[in-house]
This record gives structure tokens, sequence and C-alpha cells, in this order.
């Protein structure tokens, strides 16, 4: 066995019962969602006779390919069920796939394991966490018995093993909000990928770390000053996705369609959002060692955000180079959504209230301006940051202390911990 799956395999039974124990728990506190615990087998009920027929057609069509081509075809057979967005039939679909291939064989294990892993995908876009839990379990007990039965099925079972820690993370960002634990479960599923990938087990550069680095780092940002984040050499993981990212571009040269899912969002909305923490964090080089390399990747609101930064740290001529910002952004609103509208509106202000913080008319106009966005993008409760800030400039410190710890407070609802600690820096350099 390999060495890394022995540590899975204790993991596995600590987190059996400890998730057998939290879902009991769970359901005796929801009740009401566990009343509908046949949810996504009635979902036929609803159905007109031809659209019945073609999703029990369908069905029959899943069945039987699934019979001849066994586990490899269960990612495909989901991709197309998930095309059109219901992410409902995927949960019942599974279901029947799980009850016809049953056996104790390896392939049905397989099968069992690929098609749980599906479905607790679809359960993450449908916010179903009471299901999440259900299947969860699931997953666990079988992978525990394929690994108990077939311990020899190495590839598959540190599959599973860094699957196994991938949806531990979700479990314990989501349902325990225990972000230190989340972080811990994010670095073993790396780990094991990154043995995976150094012992050829896997692909690479087509199986990458990318994905994972960008999730420990956004994890890392939110529990700063934990133990755990003391301890984590951050620059490591951002060093590391600085060079994965570059032999990716290189082997696209050679092989393009493998770029194409990092240009489109989701993904390439990850990216960029990672993007934005490193540069946050100082790494500037390897910041612009990545735009170098895969300049398409990076998005237009994520260049605003990147031009008002450097004109604030390092450019001369701050006041004229924020003013003609001003309708560069305006232009580019265009073709945004309301969040990233809010993102590159929070730089941007904040950017003018250090700049112009000694000039009171023009901290006057730009209050103004910022009201008329604030009611344009109603729930954009982060532009009250800048808007606390004016309001101190402007000699209304209660008014602005009453801003910012409301905002704060929203902040921390809404699990938004990195404005938390803005807001916080804020109160501590002005009020």
């Amino acid at each position: 066995m390999h060495f890394l799956l022995y540590g899975f395999q204790q993991d596995l039974k600590i987190e059996k019962e400890s998730l057998s124990q939290y879902y009991s728990e769970y359901l005796k506190l929801n009740q009401i969602f566990a009343s509908g615990e046949n949810r996504y087998e009635s979902i036929l009920l609803n159905y007109g006779t031809q659209e019945l027929k073609f999703t029990l057609g369908f069905l029959t069509n899943i069945l039987k390919n699934v019979e001849n081509k066994g586990f490899h075809i269960i990612d495909p057979v989901f991709d197309s069920v998930e095309h059109s967005g219901n992410f409902e039939l995927s949960v019942f679909y599974g279901n029947r796939i799980i009850e016809k291939f049953s056996s104790d064989s390896p392939e049905d294990f397989l099968i069992r394991i690929y098609t749980l892993r599906r479905i607790l995908n679809a359960l993450l876009i449908l916010d179903d966490r009471l299901f999440y839990l259900k299947y969860l379990l699931d997953f666990v007990e079988q992978v525990e018995a394929f690994l108990n039965s077939f311990p020899a099925m190495q590839k598959e079972n540190l599959k599973n093993a860094m699957d196994f820690y991938q949806f531990m993370y979700i479990y314990a960002l989501k349902l325990l909000s225990d972000e230190e634990k989340a972080l811990g479960y994010l670095i073993k599923s790396y780990n094991i990928k990154k043995s995976m990938i150094q012992e050829k087990i896997l692909p690479y550069p087509e199986e990458n770390n990318i994905f994972q680095i960008i999730n420990i780092v956004g994890s890392y940002l939110q529990i700063e000053d934990s133990f755990i984040a003391l301890v984590l050499d951050i620059d490591d993981y951002i060093k590391e996705f600085v060079k994965q990212v570059e032999d990716l571009a290189q082997y696209g040269k050679r092989k393009p369609s493998v770029l194409q899912p990092y240009f489109q969002n989701p993904f390439k909305g990850y990216i960029n959002q990672f993007l934005t923490n490193i540069y946050i964090l100082g790494f500037e080089d390897e910041y612009y060692r990545i735009i170098s390399v895969i300049p398409e990747i990076v998005s237009k609101d994520h260049r605003l955000i990147v031009k008002v930064n450097e004109i604030l740290l390092k450019e001369p001529f701050k006041e004229k180079k924020l003013k003609e910002m001003k309708e560069e952004i305006q232009l580019a609103f265009n073709n945004f959504s309301s969040e990233k509208k809010e993102n590159v509106l929070y730089v941007y202000y904040n950017a003018c209230v250090s700049v112009f913080r000694d000039n009171i008319d023009e901290i006057k106009k730009l209050q103004e301006e910022l009201k008329e966005h604030r009611k344009k993008l109603k729930d954009a409760f982060s532009l009250d940051v800048p808007m606390f800030r004016m309001l101190n400039i402007l000699g209304k410190k209660e008014e602005a202390k009453k801003l910012a710890e409301e905002t704060k407070k929203q902040a921390l609802i809404t699990g938004k911990k990195f404005l938390a600690t803005a807001v916080d820096d804020y109160l501590n350099l002005e009020l």
C-alpha cells in the first residue's frame, strides 16, 4: 500500500464516525427539510408525457452505456445530463446507477464511487447541505470498503483519498464553518495530488494543483492570524502555482485545447480572484510572471483594479491619473456585472480617499459620486468602507464610526472576513 494511504485509512475511520454523528444531529435540527427525503426520487411526477418518455429513455441508454464501458463513462454521462443545468436529475440518475451496479466487484465499486462524486458535485451546486451530508457518508463508506478490499489498486485509492479530502474541505467550510480544519483537509488533498504527479501516476501538466493552490491561498487569507496560517509557508504554494501555470502554457502551445477551460468562467473568475489575492499579499513579481505567460486569463475588471493600485503605490501625479481613470472605468462598466462593478469601485474610491484626503472639496465631490453608485448597487455594502472614510475626513466622526461598525457586521454575517479585517484596519488607522 502507498504510504499516503495509511493516513487516509485512519482518517476514514475517524471521519466516518464524526460525520455519522453530525448527520444524525443535523437531521434532528432540520426536520422540516428532512421530511422531503424523497425529493430527488419524485422529480418525475412533475414531468409531462413527452418529457417523461425522453428522461426514461435517456436513463435506459445511460445504464446500457455504463454496463458496456464501466466507470470510465460516468463523467461523460453526467456532463451530458448537466449540460442543460438540471442538477436534480443528476441525483435521480445517480441513484439508479448505484442501485443497478451494486456488486462487490472492483468495477461496480468504482462505478458507485465515480457516481457519488458527481452526485456530491451536483448537491454543492444545488446548495443542499442535508443531502450533501447524506451522500458524503455514502461516499466515505464506499471508498473505505474499496480500500480494504482492493488495497493494490493504488491509483484509484489515491484518487479517492484526494477527493475525500476535497469533499471534507467543503463539509468543514460550509457546515462546520471551521476554516482552519478546512485548510487542513485542503493541504492533505494537495499533497496527495502532488505526490501522484511526481510519481507520474497522473499526467502532468494536464493534471495539476492549480485550483487546490487557489483554495489554499484563499483559505490562508481568511485565517491569517491563526496558528495553522503561521506555520504555513504560503510563498511555496504561490511559487508552485507560477511554475505550474508556466508548464501548462508551454504544453498549451502543442495542445491548445487544454487551456480553454481556464479562459472560461467559473475557472477564469477563480484565477482572477487568486491574482488579486497574491497582488495584495505583495507577490508582484509572481503576479506579472503569470499574466505575461497567459495574458488572456486576465479579465478587464482585474486589470482596472491592478492599474488603480499601481497609481496609488508607484505612479507620480496620482491625482491626475486617478481622475483620468474615471472615464476608463465608466466605459468598462457597460459589460460588467454588479459584483465586478462593486469590486472596481471599492478599490478606486479607497485609492481616491487616500490621495485626496487633504482636499476637502474633492472629497465632497467623490462622496456625491459614491452615493450615486451606492444607490444603483443596492447590496454593495463594501462601498460603505470608502464612504465612512470620507465621512471621517469631513468631520462626521460619529456617523463614520456607526457606518464602519455596521459594515463590519454585514461583512461577518456574509462571511467576508477579509472585508471585516479591512474595516478594522481603517478604524485603527483613521478613526
